[in-house]
C-alpha cells in the first residue's frame, strides 16, 4: 500500500463542513483510481489532501507508510516532493518557458532550487520526455503547445520527478475523444512500468470503466470505493444519472 488514508474527513470549515463522513482508503502500487463526483463534491480538496497541500479535518494520510502531515515522525517536505506529485492542468506556465525547462523542474527535489542538475538528472529528463513523446518540441514555450501537447508535457514533469503516487485533476478536461483514451492508456502504463499509484479525477465515466481498476466516488456526504467492473451495479455512478 503506498497511500493509505485512515478515518479521513477533508473540507476547509470544519467538521461541519466537512465533504464527507470519515472513511478509510489504500491505494497500491501499478493501481489507477478514477476519482468522480458531481462539480463542487470535493475532488480538487481530496487530491489536495492527498498531495500534502491541505491538511485534513480528521483522520491521517500516509505514504509509503509515513504520515503527509507529521514533520517530526513523517515525511518533510522535500522527502515528500520525492513521493507523490500532484498534476493539474490549469496552471498557466511563464509564458517564454520552453518544454524541456518545464520538465526539468520534475528535479528540482533532487537538484535544489539552485538547480545543481547532475548527468542523472539529465538522463531522468531525456527520459520522461521520451516517454511521453514530447523531445521533438523540446525547444517551444509551453504556453504555445495545443492542449494535448501541454498535457503530455505536464505528465512528464511528474514522471521526471520519479514519485511513486501520481494524483492529477481532471487532465482530459480539455481534451478530444481520441486524445482522452489516449492519456488514460498512458497512466495505465505509467502505473504498470513505474509502479506507481495513480488517481485520477474525471467526469467521464466511460473512461473510469474502460481504464481504472477501481472507481472512488465523492457523493451524498459520503466517499465510496468499488472495482471499476462492479461500481455500476454497486450504485456508485447513480448519482450521473439522477434526474
Amino acid at each position: 500500500m503506498i497511500l493509505e488514508a485512515c478515518g479521513l474527513q477533508f473540507g476547509y470549515a470544519g467538521i461541519e463542513n466537512a465533504f464527507a463522513a470519515a472513511f478509510d482508503f489504500g491505494l497500491e502500487a501499478g493501481e489507477v483510481v478514477a476519482l468522480m463526483g458531481e462539480n463542487g463534491c470535493g475532488k480538487s480538496t481530496l487530491l489536495k489532501v492527498f498531495a500534502g497541500l491541505l491538511p485534513p479535518l480528521a483522520g491521517k494520510v500516509e505514504i509509503c507508510g509515513k504520515d503527509v502531515y507529521d514533520r517530526a515522525a513523517g515525511w518533510n517536505l522535500l522527502d515528500l516532493s520525492k513521493k507523490v506529485s500532484l498534476v493539474r492542468m490549469g496552471v498557466q506556465p511563464p509564458d517564454r518557458m520552453t518544454v524541456r525547462e518545464f520538465v526539468s523542474l520534475g528535479r528540482t527535489p533532487y537538484s535544489g532550487i539552485l538547480d545543481g542538475r547532475s548527468l542523472e538528472d539529465e538522463r531522468v529528463i531525456d527520459e520522461a520526455m521520451a516517454l511521453l513523446d514530447v523531445t521533438r518540441f523540446a525547444k517551444r514555450p509551453v504556453a504555445e503547445l495545443s492542449d494535448g501537447e501541454r498535457t503530455r508535457v505536464y505528465l512528464a514533469e511528474a514522471v521526471a520527478q520519479q514519485v511513486d503516487v501520481m494524483l492529477l485533476d481532471e487532465p482530459n478536461a480539455f481534451l478530444d475523444i481520441p486524445r482522452s483514451h489516449a492519456l488514460f492508456r498512458t497512466l495505465r502504463e505509467l502505473a504498470a512500468s513505474r509502479k506507481m499509484g495513480v488517481v485520477v479525477s474525471t467526469h467521464s465515466i466511460e473512461y473510469a470503466e474502460k481504464y481504472a481498476d477501481r472507481i472512488m466516488v465523492v457523493n451524498g456526504g459520503r466517499v465510496r470505493v468499488s472495482p471499476a467492473g462492479n461500481a455500476r451495479a454497486d450504485g456508485l455512478l447513480d448519482w450521473a444519472c439522477a434526474d
